[in-house]
């Protein structure tokens, strides 16, 4: 079986080179605030940031899509669309290392802890 996180890893790889959706978010140590995990650390959840995490289960990965998601997450709803945007535009039909990502924007939601909310589904389909 393939790596749990070979397809986040990817996705983090191309939004982290991306300096139009870098720009838009907060930094931890120094580094653009973009975690893979499930849950934000309390101490980063003021952050404008990324959260990349798996949704779909994992089988034979080197033919089967593997579906994520990215949370944009924001004080405010206006940045979270606008950072959501910009990951949109980034990845949206990307194709690399044989990889393409197909992506939808939801909308905007409030959460009272992270603020604001804009998740994105992604597909990553293998061996394109």
């Amino acid at each position: 079986m393939a790596s749990l996180r070979g397809n986040g890893n990817q996705l983090f790889s191309w939004l982290f080179a991306d300096s139009s959706v870098t720009s838009l978010i907060g930094k931890i140590e120094n580094y653009p605030a973009i975690i893979q995990s499930n849950m934000v650390h309390e101490a980063y959840q003021d952050l404008s940031m990324l959260q990349i995490y798996r949704t779909s289960v994992i089988g034979a990965v080197d033919i089967n899509p593997v579906s994520y998601t990215i949370n944009c997450r924001s004080s405010t709803e206006v940045k979270a669309d606008e950072i959501a945007q910009a990951v949109y535009d980034s990845i949206n039909r990307k194709l690399d290392n044989k990889k393409l990502a197909k992506c939808n924007v939801n909308p905007c939601i409030y959460e009272e802890t992270n603020h604001y909310n804009t998740p994105i589904d992604v597909v990553v389909y293998n061996n394109i």
